[in-house]
This record gives structure tokens, C-alpha cells and sequence, in this order.
């Protein structure tokens, strides 16, 4: 019990604090003062960012929150890139540009009326301003073309189909014409005409199938021309004067803000530290005798 007593009372606050009181005077004072100086510095060296911002409505049957993720993606940047030279205008690949403009992106939607606010932050103007002017055209684009490949295909299969219709229409042509070289047109044997008038019917429906498929397939290719508009772009970005309004102040109030729990973090739990590794010396406690000796200063006697 003695030796955890001993223990507890070595690691109390007052006595760590006020043997490692330089550690927490450090903390308080130095650590956050030269933390917020080289965050200041770093923040006034940094370049200016601007911010171009485009709103635009969704026409289109996807949900808001997958046109967003969409917008994010490579897919439609890579659109985008091929339309504003995005990343030629960097000197970088493209892949560095996507995930450099990736991260500053800012989109809010508007469940009620679908309305979809982008704003596109960076160094350079133009680039901010091109960037958000591409990226709703970018989506616009890639859904178009994703229903071109929807209607090609549709009209792969209906070709299909129409290949098949036609061989089965060639095969009803040609068992009604060997029904009629074998029974002939033969008014007086209702056997005959029943087997002739079914093998007509089922030429003619299947006839009519081909019809109605190569009807089918030229509804189709008409939407390729014009295979719809998703996007209604309602505002024009523009680039702005000045650095983002609000940007540095937000900024500085971090580096203020993590300076102090820097220091603080620092203050509370250096001296613990440094109080389990470096531990304070115990003297050997007098014994009795020794004791008396000492308070009586009469020498000890053997």
C-alpha cells in the first residue's frame, strides 16, 4: 500500500505541474505563438483562390444524389477536360487534374425544384471559370451519348429479331406454296382449304410481325438525331474580381484555433511524461535512533 501510495502521490498534478512548470509555461506560451506565426506566414505566402459558380437544372430521371456523385466523376470530367483542355492548360495528366479539381468542388442541390448550384474554386480565373461553365455541358453530353448507346442497342436487338421474323416468314411462304403445289386451289375439299387458309394466316401474321418491327426500328434511329437535353443552364459563370469572400478569415481561424489545442495538448501532457522518465530521487528516510540523535545532538552511544 506504502508503494502505490507513493505512486499516486508522485503523478499528482500539483506536484507534476509545479516541478515541470517551465514545460507548461512552453505549452501556453511559446508553442502556440510559433505555431499561429508559421501558419500566418504560410496563409499570406499562399495564392489567392477565386470562385466561379454555374446554377443549372436537371431535366432528366436520375435522383439528385446520383447526379451529383456523377458530376464528381471521372466520367464527366474526362468530357469536361476534352472541351476546356483543362489539364493541357496545367501542364499535368489528366488523372493529377481530376483530383486537383476534384477536391474543389462545392455542390448543392434543390430537391423541390431541381436546381443544382456547382462552384469550382482555384488559383487561376480562367480555369475556375471554364471548369464550371464545362462541367453541366460535360453532363449533358455524357447522358446523351449514354442513351445513343441505349438506342444502338435497342436497334442491334430489333434487327435481330427482324432477321429472325424474316426467316420464319420465308419458312410460312414457302409451306403455303407447298400446301397449294399439293392440294391445289380446291374449292370443293373444305380439308384442303382449311389447311391452305391456315398456312395463309400464319404467312400473313408473320409478315405482319416484320412489319411491325421494321416500323419499330425506324421509330428508334429518329431519337438518334436528337437523343434529348438533360441540363438548362440558368446562370453564366463569370470570373470573380477578388479571392473568395470569407476563405482567409475561415483559414485564420483554424490556424488560431489548432495553435491552441497544439499548446495546450502540450502543456498537459509533457510533464507527465517527462515526469515518468525522468522520476524524482527518494532520500533514505533516519531511522529512530538516527532521529533522536539529530533533535537531541547528543552523540550516539554504543
Amino acid at each position: 500500500m506504502n508503494k502505490k501510495n507513493r505512486l499516486a502521490g508522485r503523478f499528482l498534478p500539483s506536484r507534476v505541474y509545479a516541478r515541470w512548470k517551465w514545460t507548461v509555461r512552453f505549452g501556453l506560451g511559446v508553442v502556440p505563438l510559433v505555431l499561429f506565426l508559421a501558419g500566418a506566414l504560410a496563409l499570406y505566402l499562399a495564392p489567392g483562390r477565386y470562385r466561379s459558380t454555374v446554377v443549372f437544372e436537371y431535366v432528366g430521371t436520375r435522383p439528385l444524389p446520383e447526379v451529383v456523385e456523377l458530376l464528381k466523376s471521372n466520367n464527366v470530367f474526362e468530357i469536361a477536360d476534352d472541351s476546356a483542355e483543362m489539364s493541357k492548360r496545367m501542364g499535368v495528366s489528366r488523372g493529377t487534374a481530376f483530383e486537383s479539381f476534384s477536391k474543389r468542388l462545392e455542390i448543392s442541390v434543390n430537391a423541390a425544384s431541381r436546381m443544382i448550384e456547382l462552384k469550382v474554386t482555384d488559383v487561376q480565373k480562367e480555369l475556375a471559370r471554364d471548369l464550371a461553365a464545362a462541367l453541366p455541358k460535360a453532363l449533358d453530353s455524357y447522358e446523351s451519348t449514354l442513351l445513343s448507346h441505349t438506342i444502338l442497342a435497342q436497334v442491334n436487338v430489333l434487327e435481330n429479331s427482324l432477321t429472325d421474323a424474316g426467316d420464319e416468314v420465308e419458312l410460312k411462304r414457302l409451306n403455303l406454296a407447298r400446301l397449294l403445289t399439293i392440294r391445289g386451289d380446291q374449292e370443293t375439299d373444305p380439308a384442303a382449304r382449311l389447311d391452305v387458309d391456315a398456312a395463309r394466316r400464319d404467312w400473313e401474321d408473320a409478315h405482319s410481325r416484320v412489319l411491325a418491327t421494321q416500323a419499330r426500328i425506324g421509330e428508334t434511329k429518329l431519337q438518334l438525331p436528337n437523343p434529348g437535353k438533360w441540363v438548362i443552364v440558368h446562370s453564366i459563370p463569370q470570373i470573380s474580381d477578388r479571392p473568395v469572400s470569407g476563405e482567409t478569415d475561415e483559414t485564420m481561424g483554424t490556424v488560431i484555433l489548432q495553435s491552441l489545442a497544439t499548446g495546450l495538448a502540450l502543456a498537459l501532457l509533457a510533464p507527465y511524461l517527462l515526469e515518468l522518465a525522468f522520476p524524482r530521487r527518494s532520500r533514505r528516510r533516519p531511522t529512530a535512533s538516527e532521529k533522536w540523535t539529530e533533535f537531541s545532538g547528543v552523540p550516539e552511544q554504543i
